[in-house]
């Protein structure tokens, strides 16, 4: 289960836990990041940040 965060948040905004509205939205960020860096590219940034899921980010 993921949860998405808005890192600009207010206190008034809420997770995004719905899973149809987080595939919509990773959906969206993926066809930003295949138009800005091409469809290998992007795909290689997703499968590192997949890898580091559970690592501290430190």
């Amino acid at each position: 289960m993921f949860t998405l965060i808005n890192a600009d948040a207010e206190d008034d905004d809420t997770e995004i836990t719905d899973p149809q509205e987080i595939a919509e939205l990773f959906a969206a960020i993926a066809a930003v990041a295949i138009e800005a860096i091409g469809a290998g590219q992007a795909r290689q940034l997703f499968d590192a940040v997949v890898q580091q899921e559970g690592k501290d980010p430190n």
